[in-house]
């Protein structure tokens, strides 16, 4: 019973801090206008979410996640703003493409370059919180990482997209577990990444 109480007590803990950490990662997304909020937001997210996969379980999150999203607003909207003006170009292309040239060649290479963005753009994340880098470089880091790992990358994009899906389905998951639902995957499989090529050097 001793047993059933404690593994009871540990995961409602960790219940708590998920749903926790959701709620601020929304909280600073508005307070931040969701547009200057959200990349600084998710940064944070990404980073507590670090913290728990290297051990480090027992941080305060709130403050944590409020040091590192003062620390990381203006560079982490720098990028963000290219990294939205990008995929707005990339969604206008598609729009035209469907609807007025309509030809499957166009298109196919438009959705290449679509995936592609995605995936720059969800290796961003982890990227940031592991690398201290210019803030351009962070792209061509995020790009570099998807490409020379395509497997880990195509695993990034199905757990996303599959995790999107069911909170499209149950929207009201989105209050208490969006945040970390659609990060611990995406951070997971960032940070195994960056484990082997700390290996790698180690070898070399």
């Amino acid at each position: 019973m001793s047993w059933f109480w404690e593994q009871f007590n540990n995961k409602g803990s960790w219940l708590f801090k998920i749903m926790m950490l959701n709620l601020i990662w929304i909280g600073f997304t508005l307070l931040g206008g969701i547009i200057l909020g959200l990349f600084p937001s998710t940064i944070s997210l990404f980073s507590v979410i670090r913290k728990w996969l290297r051990g480090e379980t027992d941080i305060n999150i709130f403050k944590y996640f409020t040091a590192t999203y003062k620390d990381c607003f203006v560079r982490s909207n720098m990028v963000g703003f290219v990294l939205l003006a990008i995929g707005i170009f990339l969604s206008l292309d598609l729009y035209v493409s469907q609807k007025y040239i309509s030809n499957f060649f166009v298109h196919l290479v438009l959705l290449f370059f679509s995936f592609l963005y995605l995936l720059t753009l969800l290796f961003f994340f982890p990227t940031f919180v592991h690398y201290d880098l210019k803030p351009l470089s962070y792209l061509k880091q995020s790009f570099l990482i998807g490409f020379i790992r395509p497997i880990q990358g195509l695993f990034v994009v199905a757990a996303f997209l599959t995790t999107a899906t069911i909170l499209f389905i149950a929207p009201v998951l989105i209050l208490f577990f969006a945040g970390p639902m659609l990060a611990f995957p995406v951070m997971w499989v960032g940070n195994k990444v960056f484990r082997s090529f700390e290996n790698t050097e180690q070898i070399m």
